[in-house]
């Protein structure tokens, strides 16, 4: 096996090189707009204008989502068998010494891709049918022991239950995963017997089957090596950049010019290392099933495609002193353009504000009055709480559907009255010393909050609020803090309620996921997580004239990374934290800034706040 996929890739690799350049070019330009399209055309019938949290779920539950999913995964799994198709394609002919023609490859392939896309369509259509009735059992053990009590409850105490049934729930996926994957190994030869046999898509997923009978562990083991050696790879090319760029940074350096260059040649290795390895991953793959075939499930009715171009795709780079010097010169005036490209990304000024959750939650029991108490006196700009109704719809202010979190009492808060509600102890969890808070009403929060700190103010919707959007803007109106108030929630309606009866008024919508562009939506800001805030994310969203929020971050390095991609508001347990790293940050020179921002280049440990 191993000489076989040593003689495959010798034989190839320049061949394979160009081939899966060509199909990423090709793949970019015409079938991810596709994809692209064709997921906004569902989304249009589905009645939605973006899919974010709960809604994703909703939505792969609508029959529209469940034809969607298939055409997508048959899409995407079709995009990837065909860049595998013409790797193999190459490596296979090549070896065999037809020297196929990368022009040649492809149009092999095209004549191909109905079959390869029906192939993948049923592959695709068995997957789903296979997975689904393990998903129902998880979800049916989640929604059966699990829904007594808030989710917040099971995930922040972990009682015995919740830790039995999530070890349930892993075991069905576990075996979930494994005969997927099972499956998957069942069918590794269904793509070449589709290329290459007159086998109809149908019948390439048993014909595979019948083939790789016997030989399972044998095809396991080699992209189990597969994985392996790519990761490695990945993990040792990265270490080796970042002790190159430790090397070469000089600390002391006071040119920004030259430091300009040296960032524009890491950021240019690091992204051909990158290029390369991904490369080598693709095109290693595509081997290893040209490999496989070979020498387990390749038949006698295999027909490999021949040259009927008037030559191979062979070339070779010959290095002459006038090329070595031209490649120099272009390469450090790249390096510099890019460099000063990274350098003009860097803002020399914080203008993020700071935004305590649900208090400083890290020094007070979240969402009491102490909380934003201590909130005021560390400093936040704002400070940002959950509201809901109460049984006699009083808007009081709480996170979870109930208070068994805070309290260990397992009362739903619509079906309590805010009477009994703050008869609740709700500090003790936290510190016997807060033993004396309780509940609070939004009215007695808006009194604390008034011409000390601003309020971000989260809508929670558990599906039994009677009035909520009036009561908020009613109670905000009376206190005369509309200019000092942002309205947030999950529930992008919520928002837009709001927006719609009080159009000055900003808001905001809250997400951990999304599954569609998010900077569509229209809102006033977007409150994400930290996965979703990257630079290119931020940029989008301020070209939209939208700000972006952050959430949760409590520590001084990711808050620093945050607030030099250009985020407009931390939201943070920790805003005293908030506050020193802005204070530290504000000390540093431009070209200190420039380092903190892209020490992960240089492998650069950004200093740590004296509090963390």
């Amino acid at each position: 096996m191993l000489q076989t996929m040593t003689e495959l890739f010798k034989a190839s690799w320049r061949s394979l090189v160009l081939a899966d350049l060509l199909f990423k070019l090709i793949a970019f330009i015409v079938l991810t707009p596709l994809s692209s399209l064709l997921f906004r055309i569902f989304l249009s019938y589905s009645g939605h204008e973006i899919l974010t949290d709960t809604d994703i779920a909703f939505f792969f539950l609508h029959p529209l989502g469940i034809v969607w999913l298939i055409l997508v995964g048959t899409t995407l799994f079709g995009i990837f068998a065909m860049e595998q198709a013409v790797l193999i394609t190459v490596s296979m002919s090549q070896r065999a010494g037809h020297a196929l023609g990368i022009l040649e490859a492809l149009r092999f392939i095209a004549g191909k891709a109905p079959g390869i896309f029906r192939l993948n369509a049923v592959a695709t259509t068995w997957l789903l049918l296979i997975a689904a009735p393990f998903l129902v059992a998880a979800g049916g053990l989640f929604l059966f022991f699990l829904t007594d009590h808030d989710i917040n409850f099971y995930l922040t105490d972990q009682p015995p239950k919740f830790m039995i049934v999530a070890g349930l729930i892993g075991v069905i996926l576990l075996a979930m995963t494994i005969l997927l994957i099972r499956c998957g190994i069942n069918w590794s030869l269904a793509l070449q017997i589709n290329l290459f046999e007159n086998v109809s898509p149908k019948e390439c997923l048993e014909e595979s089957r019948k083939r790789v009978l016997g030989k399972r562990k044998e095809i396991a083991k080699w992209l189990f090596v597969w994985l392996i050696v790519n990761s490695l790879l990945a993990m040792v090319t990265s270490a080796c950049v970042l002790t190159f760029g430790q090397w070469l940074v000089p600390r002391s350096t006071t040119s920004i010019v030259w430091l300009a260059f040296l960032l524009g040649t890491m950021l240019s290795i690091w992204s051909l290392v990158n290029l390369l390895v991904s490369l080598f991953g693709v095109i290693s793959l595509g081997v290893v099933f040209a490999s496989l075939y070979e020498l387990i499930g390749k038949s006698d009715a295999c027909r490999l495609p021949t040259n009927r171009s008037s030559g191979g795709p062979a070339w070779s780079l010959q290095w002459t002193r006038g090329r070595l010097t031209s490649v120099v010169v272009v390469g450090g005036l790249a390096s510099a353009g890019v460099g000063m490209l990274a350098i003009q990304s860097v803002s020399y000024k914080d203008t993020v504000e700071i935004t305590a959750h649900r208090g400083a939650s890290a020094k007070a029991p979240e969402n009491t009055l102490a909380s934003f108490q201590q909130a005021i006196e560390d400093g936040a700009d704002w400070v940002e709480f959950d509201v809901q109704e109460s049984k006699d719809g009083v808007v009081i202010v709480a996170h979870d559907s109930d208070l068994m979190k805070v309290s260990g009492v397992s009362r739903k808060i619509w079906n309590s009255t805010a009477e009994e509600l703050q008869a609740i102890d709700i500090g003790s969890f936290f510190d016997s010393k807060f033993s004396s808070e309780r509940v609070p009403t939004l009215a007695e929060v808006l009194q604390l909050c008034k011409g000390k700190v601003r309020a971000n103010i989260e809508l929670k919707y558990y599906g039994h609020d009677q009035d909520l959007v009036n009561k908020v803007i009613q109670l905000v109106e009376e206190h005369q803090m509309e200019s000092d108030v942002v309205i947030m929630s999950l529930k992008l309606a919520g928002v837009q309620k709001v927006k719609q009866l009080r159009p000055d008024w900003t808001v905001g919508l809250l997400t951990a996921v999304t599954a569609s562009d998010l900077t569509r939506a229209k809102v006033d800001f977007l409150a994400v997580n930290t996965e979703l805030a990257t630079r290119s994310f931020i940029s989008s969203a301020h070209q939209k004239n939208k700000e972006v929020f952050v959430w949760t971050v409590n520590d001084a390095t990711t808050m620093s990374t945050m607030i030099g991609r250009g985020v407009d508001n931390i939201i943070t347990d920790r805003p005293d934290l908030a506050r020193q790293v802005l204070a530290e940050r504000a000390s540093l020179s431009p070209l200190e800034r420039i380092l903190l921002e892209y020490s992960f280049l240089f492998g650069i440990e950004p200093k740590k706040s004296a509090e963390q």
